[in-house]
């Protein structure tokens, strides 16, 4: 159920030099695919550092931590996994759930 407790996954990727533009290929091709089999993921968003272009984040916000279970069971999501890898010196990933949340009114 969405709301304050919905789950999120996140990735932290320390990119090769030279292969940001391969890696954001290879991301792309897991957000489209996790959303064409996914229903219950609702936002997917890919950041780059700023300060450090080789550093990128992922945030995928979802319904339910189920469907995160059966998403990462799927053998395409190692598939996916493998080819983001590839291009990496360094990956990190996270479930994480929002603790608090600050907005303008």
């Amino acid at each position: 159920m969405k709301g304050d407790h919905e789950p999120y996954t996140s990735g932290s990727f320390i990119v090769k030099q030279g292969q940001e533009s391969d890696f954001i290929v290879a991301v792309e091709a897991v957000a489209e695919w996790t959303i064409e089999n996914y229903s219950s993921v609702s936002e997917i968003t890919l950041f780059r550092d700023l300060t450090k272009n080789s550093r990128f984040v992922t945030l995928f916000c979802w319904d339910d931590e189920e469907s995160i279970d059966a998403w990462r069971a799927d053998p395409e999501f190692g598939v996916y996994m493998t080819q983001i890898r590839e291009h990496c010196e360094k990956v990190e990933v996270s479930n994480l759930e929002r603790a608090r949340r600050f907005t303008r009114m």
